[in-house]
């Protein structure tokens, strides 16, 4: 269970506080409406009708444990047979929120499991909470500012600069003349962190199919990289997680992980209105 430092994930994955210093230049005289195309680039699920979901996640317990699995095969199958009977579901409301919940199959036979048990709920908890404050930047809010924000749009190089404050943080966002966003930095007194998404196109727009990240505290340990891969499943006519695999490096300690999302149960704006 020691193996399960990946939970640290959630640090290089919440930009709720994004960004670095302003870049230098004018600002473009079409910057709003550049803007504004960019956001109607995006996949959208609000824009789509989502309201709220909830879904059941299955951790491939067998890929976290690969490297016990070779190295003492007893121990480690005894050990799945106790994750296999943990279970997981989690909530994102109207709002964004994200809530997980989890139960088990039976009670921990000892103290020491049941502290591991803690330990993977908490994990579970943040490592989910932490992708989709990512995950949601991109496919159910927007990567770009609102109008009410104030921001510079500059042309460097071939490509646009979006530089903008976020709280005590700086953001700079860069992407191509094609409005694909190829990476983001955020810089604050506490970490820097820079993510650069894939994105794939879709009939209704650039959808999120996975990033890298680094995030590095300006004091003490927590130094992440981070690679996530996602593919996505069709629900109600919505695009939403089918399976996620994560590869994270916390203080050089290397960990992979695959959550298997399934059981949608959707809530539409029109559902939620009646």
């Amino acid at each position: 269970m020691k193996n399960l430092r990946w939970i640290a994930l959630l640090v290089c994955c919440a930009l709720s506080c994004l960004t670095v210093p302003v870049a230098q230049g004018a600002d473009l005289a079409n910057k709003k409406e550049i803007i504004k195309q960019a956001r109607d680039a995006y996949y959208s699920l609000r824009r789509a009708g989502l309201s709220e979901f909830h879904a059941n996640i299955k951790p491939t317990w067998e890929i976290a444990l690969k490297k016990e699995l070779q190295e003492n095969p007893e121990g480690a199958q005894n050990g799945l047979k106790m994750l296999n009977g943990l279970h997981f579901s989690m909530t994102l409301n109207p709002a964004g929120k994200v809530t997980v919940e989890h139960r088990s199959d039976a009670p921990p036979p000892n103290e020491q499991v049941a502290q591991g048990f803690n330990q993977i709920y908490s994990g579970m908890d943040q490592a989910v909470s932490g992708f989709f404050a990512t995950w949601s930047l991109f496919m159910l809010t927007s990567p770009f500012p609102g109008d009410e924000i104030e921001y510079q749009l500059q042309d460097v190089g071939g490509q646009y600069r979006l530089s903008y404050k976020d709280g005590n943080a700086d953001v700079i966002t860069t992407m191509n003349k094609n409005l694909t966003v190829t990476e983001i930095v955020v810089n604050s007194p506490e970490f820097k962190s820079t993510i650069r998404p894939q994105l794939s196109k879709s009939s209704n727009g650039f959808l999120l199919s996975g990033y890298e990240g680094n995030y590095e505290p300006t004091a003490g340990s927590g130094s992440v990289q981070l690679k996530v891969r996602l593919n996505y499943q069709q629900v109600s006519g919505l695009e939403l997680p089918g399976t996620l695999d994560l590869d994270s490096v916390l203080d050089g300690a290397a960990t992979q992980m695959q959550l298997v999302f399934s059981d949608y149960h959707v809530k539409t704006t029109q559902q939620a209105a009646k």
